[in-house]
């Protein structure tokens, strides 16, 4: 199931993961043949559009998949294109954004996850990078009516970068504010500092958004009182085998094998976007079920239909 970028709007849960992602690599880029193709034109011009991402380099080479090398890349001055010489010696044109690059615009992630947390604009800084570009000071919010302290930091599973950052903060850090790191580094990153700063992997929290929310605010401040859950759950899930579904207080043992199928798909495409609601015909196609039954029909039996909606051949989760 890929991101699905038709009507984008907003950034989604999957769409800020695979920003995190290209952030958290060393050089901080993606070329456009890998972005299109593993992510659709949807989302390219999304990110493009609103300028999380903005034109980087050309690239030098061209990737031949079917023969799984890479070859050298020279302008016609004739044919106004780049060119590369093929095994069978002749010159072929390569589209031009075969060769193009993205760079990530961390002034729009920091902006971003400014709004997505609040932060008074009179704390903002214009000089808001350190240690060159691996760590931004988004600006000073109240969570949980205290006052923190936010930071973006990539790369904090480098063991050298967490140590630079570590030192950032014991000898160069000015704010007495207690504070919060934000990361684009998974679960696996430390949970704090020396100086009692808490990390929070984003990856990590996206994996809790709802359709209300892409950050999980509670979460979050759960974190910096000490009571967060080691393992905390989405605010929708269920087992692996589909046998029983949580909604946010509530749960519901499923019983059918086919309904446990359609639970458990329903639940993957809702952790790949909360807000979107899917087609009956695309969940009974990824579950191998041949019926022509509704949904309301394959669930009638069931009290699970209370925490289902369904209409015009869609179905999602009541949130």
């Amino acid at each position: 199931m890929g991101i699905n970028g038709k009507n984008l709007t907003k950034i989604s849960p999957q769409i800020c993961k695979l920003l995190m992602e290209i952030v958290e690599q060393k050089n901080p880029n993606i070329s456009h043949s890998v972005l299109s193709s593993e992510f659709g034109d949807e989302v390219t011009n999304f990110l493009l559009r609103e300028k999380y991402l903005t034109d980087g380099h050309n690239l030098e080479t061209y990737w031949l998949g079917g023969e799984d090398k890479d070859v050298n890349v020279e302008w016609d001055e004739k044919l106004k294109s780049s060119i590369y010489l093929s095994s069978s010696g002749k010159y072929i044109p390569i589209k031009e954004n075969e060769l193009k690059t993205y760079d990530v615009d961390f002034d729009k992630i920091v902006n971003f996850l400014a709004k997505e947390f609040d932060v008074l604009e009179s704390s903002k800084t214009k000089q808001n990078q350190h240690l060159e570009g691996l760590l931004f000071f988004v600006g000073n919010a109240q969570i949980n009516k205290k006052k923190f302290a936010i930071f973006f930091a990539r790369r904090l599973n480098d063991s050298t970068v967490f140590k630079k950052i570590e030192e950032f903060f014991i000898k160069e850090s000015t704010s007495s504010l207690p504070k919060l790191i934000l990361t684009s580094s998974n679960q696996f990153c430390p949970e704090s500092l020396k100086t009692k700063a808490k990390i929070i992997s984003i990856p990590k929290l996206l994996d809790l958004a709802n359709s209300k929310a892409l950050f999980n605010i509670d979460y979050v401040a759960n974190v910096l009182t000490g009571h967060s859950d080691s393992d905390p759950k989405p605010y929708v899930y269920c087992s692996e085998d589909g046998s029983n579904l949580c909604v946010g207080e509530k749960n519901w043992s499923i019983k059918g094998d086919k309904q446990r199928q359609i639970i458990k798909i329903m639940c993957d495409f809702y952790a790949e976007n909360p807000d979107a609601k899917t087609r009956w015909n695309t969940i009974l196609e990824e579950a191998d079920i041949e019926t022509s039954s509704r949904f309301r029909d394959l669930f009638k039996n069931s009290a699970v239909i209370e925490a289902i909606d369904y209409k015009d051949g869609f179905v999602w989760f009541k949130v």
